[in-house]
C-alpha cells in the first residue's frame, strides 16, 4: 500500500499554522521554572509559547483560557520538534480556543492524565489542534499506575500526526469525553503502536464516550490512522457514543476489534483489518442500533466470538447502562472477507439471560473468500434479516446460512494481498445500493458494480502505513 499524500478537507487544517506569520506576533521562551500564570496573561492571538529544549521532569503546566483566533492561533511548541521531553509525573493542561500544541514528547510519564484539553470542569478546549507530538513508554520503564495519555474535551479539536506507543499501564491511551453537545473532533494520521496485553479491562487504545453518555452524540471522526499490534484488550477502539465515523484506518495484527460497545448510528466504512494469521486478531463488533459497516477489507484474521472478523452480540431483555443493547437495523454491505477464521458471527454470548438475538439487519453484497473456514457461525437465530447478493468461495458446504450465499470459484491466493477483485467482475455483478455509492478507495461505484469492498473500475488510493503516520520529525 502506498502512503497518503492527499490533504485532509477538515475545518481546522487550513487555519492552523505552527509558525506564526504575523509581523506583530511575539515569541515567549519558557523553562520548567517559568511563571506560567503571569505569562498567560500576556499572550494574545498569533503569539507563540516556545519551550526550551531539554528534559522537563515532574512538571505541571497549565495554560488557562488562551484566546487564539482562527487565522492567528496561539502556538505552544518545542524550540525544536522532539527536543522537549516531559517525563515522570508531568502533566500539561490547556483550555481556550484556537490553540496549537506541536512537537512535544511525553516519555515514560506516570500521571493520571498526561495531556488534557481542559483546565477546569467548565473550561475546555475548542477549535484546537494537537499535532506532531510523541507519547511513548520505553521497555525499560516501570508499567506505572493507571493513566490516560491524552484526554480530549471540548469541541472541534483535531489530533493528528502523533505517535502513541508502548503503553503498559491500565487506562485508555486516548479518550474522547462526551458531553451534552456533539464534539465534532477529528483524529487522523496518527500512529498507534504496540500496546501489550493488559490482562483486564482498561487497555483500549481509543475510547469515545463512556457507558453513562452512550445515548449522546459525539460525531467524532477517526480517519487515516495506523494501528499496529494494539493488543491491550479485546476492544482496540471502544465506541461509547453516537454518530461517530471510522474510515480509511489500517489495523495490522491487532488482537482485538473495533467495538461499537455502546451508542447507535455509527459508521465503519472503508477500513483495512489485516491479521497476518496472528492469534486473536479481529475486525468489527456490533452492539446497538442503526450502525453501518460497509466497504471494509478483512484478511487473515484468526479471532472468533467477540474477535471474529464481524460479530453481532446477543443482548439481555433489559438494557442496562453498562450492558449490551440489542443489535437492530444494522447495514452490513460490500465488505470483503479473506481467509478469516470466522467471517461473520451472529448472536455471540447467547444464553438464557442474554436471549435477545440481532434483528432487522441487512446483509448485502458481501464477498467471502473463506477457504477451509466457515463464513458464518450462528449462535442465536436472528429475526427479520435480509440477505441478498452475498457471494462466497468456501470448502465447507455444510455451514449454517449456506443458502444465503451464491457460490463462486476462484483462486484464494489472488485475494490475499489487496482488496482488488480476485475474479472477472462480470461474474460478481450486483445491484447498486443507495447507501453505498462509493467503494473502499472512495471511488464512485459504476452503474454495474460488483460484490465486495472494491469496484472493478476503481483506482487504488494511497493508504496510511507505519512509515507515513505519526510525527513528521521522527526519522523513518
Amino acid at each position: 500500500m502506498r502512503h497518503s499524500t492527499r490533504p485532509i478537507a477538515f475545518f481546522v487544517a487550513a487555519v492552523f499554522l505552527v509558525t506564526c506569520q504575523e509581523s506583530n506576533a511575539a515569541d515567549y521562551a519558557i523553562q520548567p521554572n517559568s511563571d506560567i500564570k503571569k505569562l498567560v496573561k500576556k499572550v494574545v492571538a498569533g503569539d507563540r509559547i516556545v519551550l526550551d529544549a531539554g528534559v522537563w521532569n515532574d512538571c505541571q503546566l497549565t495554560f488557562d483560557r488562551l484566546a487564539g483566533e482562527a487565522q492567528n492561533p496561539i502556538t505552544i511548541c518545542a524550540s525544536q520538534p522532539g527536543k522537549v521531553v516531559f517525563m515522570g509525573k508531568s502533566q500539561l493542561r490547556f483550555s481556550g480556543q484556537y490553540v496549537v500544541l506541536s512537537g512535544l514528547v511525553f516519555r515514560d510519564t506516570d500521571f493520571s492524565d498526561v495531556l488534557t484539553a481542559r483546565t477546569h470542569s467548565q473550561r475546555h478546549a475548542h477549535h484546537c489542534r494537537i499535532t506532531d507530538c510523541d507519547f511513548v513508554q520505553t521497555g525499560s520503564a516501570p508499567a506505572g499506575s493507571e493513566s490516560r495519555w491524552l484526554s480530549l474535551y471540548g469541541t472541534h479539536n483535531r489530533v493528528d500526526h502523533c505517535r502513541f506507543a508502548g503503553k503498559r499501564s491500565r487506562g485508555t491511551t486516548l479518550v474522547v469525553w462526551v458531553d451534552d453537545s456533539a464534539n465534532h473532533h477529528q483524529i487522523d494520521h496518527n500512529y498507534f503502536g504496540h500496546r501489550p496485553k493488559l490482562g483486564r479491562n482498561g487497555g483500549e487504545t481509543i475510547r469515545i464516550g463512556t457507558s453513562e453518555v452512550a445515548e449522546k452524540e459525539s460525531s467524532t471522526t477517526v480517519i487515516d490512522n495506523y494501528f499496529y499490534r494494539c493488543n491491550g484488550e479485546s476492544e482496540v477502539v471502544s465506541n461509547k457514543s453516537c454518530g461517530n465515523l471510522y474510515r480509511h484506518n489500517v489495523f495490522d495484527e491487532c488482537s482485538g476489534a473495533l467495538t461499537l460497545r455502546h451508542g447507535h448510528r455509527c459508521t465503519v466504512d472503508a477500513n483495512v483489518f489485516r491479521g497476518n494469521k496472528q492469534s486473536g486478531t479481529g475486525g468489527v463488533r456490533i452492539i446497538g442500533s442503526s450502525h453501518v459497516v460497509t466497504n471494509n477489507y478483512f484478511a487473515n484474521l484468526r479471532g472468533d466470538e467477540m474477535r471474529a472478523a464481524l460479530s453481532m452480540m446477543n443482548a439481555p431483555p433489559n438494557d442496562k447502562v453498562n450492558g449490551y443493547s440489542a443489535v437492530r437495523n444494522a447495514l452490513v454491505a460490500h465488505n470483503t472477507f479473506v481467509d478469516c477464521k470466522v467471517s461473520m458471527e451472529i448472536g455471540v454470548e447467547a444464553s438464557e439471560k442474554q436471549n435477545v438475538a440481532p434483528a432487522d439487519c441487512r446483509i448485502e453484497s458481501n464477498l467471502f473468500h473463506s477457504g477451509k473456514w466457515k463464513p458464518f457461525r450462528i449462535h442465536a437465530q436472528p429475526s427479520g434479516f435480509q440477505w441478498s447478493n452475498n457471494f462466497a468461495r468456501t470448502d465447507d458446504r455444510s455451514v449454517e446460512g449456506f443458502d444465503a450465499l451464491t457460490l463462486v470459484d476462484f483462486d484464494l491466493d489472488t485475494a490475499m494481498s489487496s482488496p482488488q477483485p480476485p475474479v472477472p467482475s462480470d461474474r460478481l455483478r450486483v445491484p447498486n445500493l443507495a447507501e453505498c455509492p462509493t467503494d473502499i478507495n472512495s471511488q464512485q461505484r459504476s452503474d454495474q458494480t460488483i460484490v465486495g469492498c472494491v469496484d472493478s473500475s476503481s483506482k487504488p488510493r494511497d493508504w496510511v502505513d507505519a512509515q507515513h503516520a505519526g510525527p513528521t520529525w521522527i526519522a523513518r
